[in-house]
C-alpha cells in the first residue's frame, strides 16, 4: 500500500463507519478520505476526510453573468468601518 490512497464513503454504502463519526467529519452525506497505513502491526489505518471542492464561479464566469444583465448594477456604497 501507498503512503497515502482515497477512499469514497457514499450516502448508501457507509454501514461500516460509525454514524458519529460521519456526522462529526462531515461525511453524512457521503465523501473523499484519504487511507494512511499507521504500520503498528495490527493493519490499522487513519482516514482523514478530504475538504470538498470550492464551488462557484471564477472571476471571469461571474463578470461574464453581469455582463448579460439588461440593466446596469451600481456600484455599492462603501463605509468605513469605525476604528478599536
Amino acid at each position: 500500500m501507498k503512503d497515502l490512497d482515497t477512499m469514497t464513503v457514499t450516502k448508501v454504502g457507509q454501514g461500516t463507519l460509525p454514524k458519529w463519526w460521519r456526522e462529526a467529519s462531515g461525511l453524512s452525506q457521503g465523501g473523499v478520505v484519504e487511507v494512511r497505513p499507521v504500520g503498528d502491526g495490527r493493519n490499522s489505518i487513519v482516514l482523514t476526510p478530504k475538504p470538498a471542492k470550492r464551488r462557484g464561479l471564477s472571476g471571469k464566469e461571474l463578470r461574464k453573468q453581469f455582463s448579460r444583465c439588461p440593466h446596469p448594477m451600481p456600484a455599492p456604497d462603501r463605509h468605513e468601518l469605525p476604528f478599536k
